[in-house]
């Protein structure tokens, strides 16, 4: 499934990882908004989906190496020469395989197939997909997945609420040729709102995103390429540090 590369890092949010990606490459993800300094997170992608994030935090540079095929997360603190190591979910979710089916990336839901539809001049799948809300209530949504990209064309939610989204071209962003989609989300009662996201048709991920409130996330110095195996390894004279199950819970 087509994924929102730069959502995910930018919030750092846990999702499921692909596995074979194609294309290793470096960049930055910057991210600004309007009264706000720019958040910036430099990281690189090998082949086998290993990754590695380095960002500032009050408490000083944090290097991140995730490695998905043990499920291992490493966490370096280069000002104290330490680190610690657990078992964690991917932070970020990386571009991989064309999923046509929602489920695949809700395993606690149940996804109907309602059969095939055009939209505009795409094909899509139509999925019924119930599950268990915050109040242990059966909620159902429904979604029309582009059948060449695993793109949701139109969702819409229990709450009224819905998203569409169109492809209107193919445009030249960050020296990158990108698709240009427009992101239109509409509130069962309130203002309808469109952003905009440009993908990258070689790497296959979101290389910038133009959001309603002004902000902008996207990814530049991007260099496709393998990078260096040391990147991925502990520098020499650290530390480790024994984290306890419960610790690593938190």
């Amino acid at each position: 499934m087509k994924r929102s590369f730069i959502f995910v890092l930018m919030a750092l949010v846990v999702s499921p990882i692909a596995s074979g990606f194609e294309k290793s490459f470096s960049a930055e993800a910057v991210q600004t908004a309007p009264g706000m300094e720019p958040t910036r997170i430099k990281f690189y992608v090998a082949k086998t989906n290993a990754v590695r994030m380095e960002m500032q935090t009050p408490r000083g540079e944090i290097v991140q190496q995730y490695f998905p095929e043990s499920g291992v997360l490493r966490v370096i603190y280069p000002s104290q020469r330490q680190y610690i190591e657990q078992i964690s979910p991917a932070p970020l979710a990386l571009p991989g395989k064309v999923t046509t089916n929602p489920c695949e990336q809700m395993p606690d839901a149940k996804c109907e197939n309602l059969g095939e539809v055009a939209i505009g001049d795409q094909m899509a799948i139509h999925w019924k997909v119930t599950r268990q809300g915050p109040d242990k209530q059966s909620q159902t949504m429904e979604q029309w997945l582009d059948k060449k990209r695993g793109v949701p064309l139109r969702q819409t939610f229990p709450n009224g609420a819905r998203i569409d989204a169109k492809l209107t071209g193919v445009e030249t962003v960050n020296g990158r040729q990108a698709e240009r989609w427009e992101i239109v989300m509409t509130p069962k009662d309130g203002q309808t709102q469109t952003g905009i996201q440009w993908h990258d048709t070689e790497l296959d991920v979101t290389i910038r995103e133009s959001l309603p409130n002004g902000s902008v996330r996207e990814l530049v110095n991007i260099k496709v390429g393998e990078p260096a195996a040391s990147l991925f390894e502990v520098p020499p004279g650290f530390n480790k540090l024994e984290v306890s199950p419960q610790e690593q819970r938190r």
